[in-house]
Parts: C-alpha cells; structure tokens; sequence
C-alpha cells in the first residue's frame, strides 16, 4: 500500500510537470504547511514579571559604571534588556510609591500619600485587571509596609508577604514552589519584591568581605555622628546630621562601613535576581516573557548630610531608580535617556498583556516613544513629615516648594521654603538657584499652582491598622512616623 501511495504521489508529481529531484523539497513543504498550520493562531499574552527592589540607587549598580561589583546578574539581564538611564520615583516612600507603580496613578490621584494607608477602593490595580482577563497572578513581598490589607494584595490569587528573618531568600522560596505548581501553559504575572538593600544593612558575611576594605572604602574618611535629638513633635527617625539608630552598628560612625554594606545588600539581592531568572531559563520561558526591574526609591548615603534613610525630603539620591525592561524576543541591549518614572509601570505591563490603561495616569506605555513636550513630572514627600514639599521636576531642572501648612521652617540642613536646582550640572541637590534664575522660578511656581489645585478631590484613604508583630517588624526596618 504504501509503495503504490509513493507510485502515485510520484505519477502525479510527474503530471504536474516536476521533476524527480523536487519530490524531497514538495514532502518537505507539505509537512511544514502543516505544521504551520497547527501554531498559525495568534500567540497569547506573554508572560509579566515585575521583580523590584527596596531603596535602590541606581549610580550603585555595576552595569551603570559603579567602581564596585555590586550587581552581575543584573549587568547580564541589562545585556538583553532596555535601561532607562532618567528613570524616577514620584515620591520617596514605599507604599505611595509602588502605589503609583500599580495603578499609574499619581499619588494626588490616588491619595495615598504616606505608608500605611489603604489604597481607596476605586482605584484600579494591575493584577486585578489581569487577573480579570485571564492572567494567573502571584506575588512575593518581602517588606511588611505592603501588606494585603492596605490593598496591595488585590487582584493577586497568591500574596505572600515576610518581614522577618532574611525575606530576601524566603520570597525565593515562596517564588519556586509555587513555580512548580503553575500551570506554565497559561500566562502568567509575578511580582517579586526585595526588601534589599533597605536598612538595616545586614548583608551575609560573605558578600561583605570584598568591599569592606577595598580601595572604595579606604578611600572614604568620613565619620558620622551617632547621637542626636529628636525634635519635639517629630518622628524619631527624623536625623539630618546622624546615622538613624535603627541603622547603627555598635559605635562604628564610618560611613564607609555603611555605603560597603548597602553594596552587599545590593549584592545579595542582585544574588536572589539571577536565581529566578535562571529558573525561567531552564522552564524556556524567558524569552518569550516581559520582565521589568526597578525600585520604589533610591537612598542618601550622606548627601546634604542625610545619612542612610529616604522620604523625607525630594532629593535626587532618593528619587533617582533603576528602569530594566526586557521585552518579549528581546535580545540585544539598548539605552534610552527619555524621561522615565513608577508611573510608566502599570502602562507598560498593561500594554503588554493588550490592555488599555487608565486615561486618567500620566504614565506612558515604555516601549513607545515619549511626548516631544513631555510635562514636568509632579514630585512630593510623604505627607506624614512635619515638613511637606512638592515640586515639578524634568531631565534638567526641579522646582521645589514647602507647603503653607508644614509645621516647620528653618530647621538646620532642609531645604527652603522654595528652592531651583539645575540638574544638568547638580545631580546632588547642593546648589539652590533661584535667585539666579527668577524668571524660571516664576514659570515652574505658577504651573505648580494649578497642578495641586486637583489635590482637593483626591480620594481620602483610611489608615489601615497594624498588628503587633508587623509594628514590630516595621520598627525594625526604620519606619516609625
């Protein structure tokens, strides 16, 4: 039978008028037709991971030119991944931070403008609208301020949350078991967050060793104070001049034992990255995924004499992040200077699963190419701190205001009530300008103006409350206003 079948595909071949020798290249093609066939659907959505770490600056990592090895694996995920060298938080503070990041809203859009209050039920969540269109959702957190009753937890079918112990390799092992229970077959979207290198700086031994008295450290002879009064009134994390006590280590005051750790907390959980990226190597699924990395906020290591914190100022070391997306098939490094901030992260993954964002975000989807007139950037600290700024910052100029209602003025090393930094030349916030440039003060106050004007019908939060063993837990990490 199957020689007659071959006698008669070869007559019909020959009546087609094709010669014997193109007998192998016809069977060929009729069985690649075929399959192609099968696999002509469209692709479905593509797997989203968004992996994020706590405090991160980006002038710290390796890949951005740092003198330490900070971050290998992430230097290897950059050589196939686009970075966004402007990349910035909208306010230095976690929970309004990732707030933003989630929802692309601006925090006087979804109103929760300090830790520890629930995200208003009316805003919109990533993970809720992929969940909605299919998305099999979980999430991995190692810092307690993200709890799911603040409202971070919805939309995700998995939620799991450690503030003790090193959260850093439990989240891992949270990650990985619930890797092998997934189904593979459908898409998927993951956050992963790392509470490193957020204080306090207790990195593994090992990772330490190699920076704490290399030519960095040596170099570095500033002594810091460890004493200092708390203001009264004021949180008692509130120390401009002094190492936070929560961060102190003994009586070491060199800050060049501090900045060594906080690299090797980058380092450990630069550690942590490649572990899942590894493994979405070996499922063959990293290719064919969308991963993005970033942070909620940088960190001062002791510019404008702030030392080893964040949040309570608008200071480009904590607002300036790291922004690494690897876009599904992407394979080749690219670098883009075109403003970037958390508010492009909803958009952006929103995007990449089809799905339209919310109009009302300022947000853009990363991969498009951004406004030729791109306006200021809307920028803030926590509303908690006795002092409150706001301001409008772009890739070359910030504007910042105190508020009429901050309790405060004056207190040595904050800024003024209204200050003018060019950021192409002062990357560290040390030369106020605005006497020198009056008419741009002028420009950038009025347009501040109407921006906040919206601020009355933000949406009011409830601060959500907190259990013992998580105040505990938070205490312990610095956050105590």
């Amino acid at each position: 039978m199957a020689g007659a079948s071959r006698r008669y595909l070869g007559r019909r071949a020959r009546a087609l008028g094709a010669p014997r020798s193109a007998l192998p290249f016809l069977v060929f093609l009729v069985c690649w037709l075929a399959i192609a066939a099968l696999g002509c659907g469209e692709k479905g959505p593509p797997h989203l991971f968004l992996i994020t770490s706590d405090a991160l600056r980006a002038d710290h990592l390796s890949y951005n030119g740092y003198a330490r090895e900070t971050s290998p694996q992430l230097d290897r995920f950059a050589a196939a991944a686009t970075s966004f060298a402007e990349a910035v938080t909208v306010i230095p503070k976690t929970g309004p931070s990732f707030t933003s990041m989630l929802s692309g809203l601006h925090p006087v859009q979804h109103g929760v403008e300090a830790n520890y209050f629930a995200i208003p039920p009316e805003v919109s969540l990533v993970a809720e609208r992929l969940a909605a269109a299919g998305y099999q959702t979980a999430a991995f957190i190692g810092n307690p301020v993200l709890e799911a009753a603040n409202g971070y937890g919805r939309g995700f079918q998995r939620y799991i949350v450690y503030g003790a112990g090193d959260p850093v390799t439990l989240v891992n092992a949270a990650f990985f078991r619930w890797s092998r229970e997934v189904d593979w077959s459908r898409p998927v979207f993951v956050w992963i967050h790392y509470i490193d290198p957020h204080g306090p700086y207790t990195p593994p031994a090992e990772l330490l060793a190699p920076f704490a008295d290399d030519a960095l450290a040596r170099g570095d002879t500033r002594r810091v104070p460890l004493d200092y009064e708390v203001m009264p009134g004021w949180p008692p994390d509130y120390t401009l001049g002094a190492i936070p006590r929560y961060q102190q280590i003994g009586i070491e005051n060199r800050a060049a034992a501090y900045v060594a750790r906080y690299d090797a907390e980058i380092r450990h959980m630069d550690r942590a990255f490649g572990e899942v990226i590894a493994l979405l190597e070996e499922r063959d699924v990293l290719d064919a995924s969308a991963v993005l990395f970033t942070s909620d906020h940088g960190e001062s290591l002791g510019e404008a004499d702030y030392w080893f914190e964040h949040g309570w100022f608008v200071d480009e070391p904590c607002l300036r992040i790291p922004l690494l997306l690897k876009a599904p098939g992407q394979r080749r490094s690219e670098r883009s200077n075109a403003p970037a901030s958390v508010l492009d992260v909803a958009p952006t993954l929103l995007a990449l699963a089809g799905l339209p964002p919310d109009p009302r975000g300022p947000g853009r989807d990363l991969r498009s190419a951004p406004p030729p007139e791109a306006p200021p950037l809307l920028v803030a600290n926590a509303s908690t701190y006795p002092s409150r700024y706001f301001g409008l910052r772009t890739p070359e100029w910030k504007y910042l205001r105190r508020t009429a209602d901050s309790n405060t003025a004056g207190v040595p090393g904050e800024p003024p009530d209204e200050a003018l930094y060019d950021l192409s030349v002062d990357r560290s916030d040390r030369h106020e300008i605005t006497s020198r440039r009056p008419e741009r003060v002028q420009a950038l106050r009025g347009e501040l103006e109407a921006r906040l004007a919206a601020r009355a019908e933000t949406p009011k939060p409830l601060r959500a409350p907190i259990g013992e063993e998580t105040e505990r837990q938070l205490r312990a990490l610095g956050y105590a206003e």
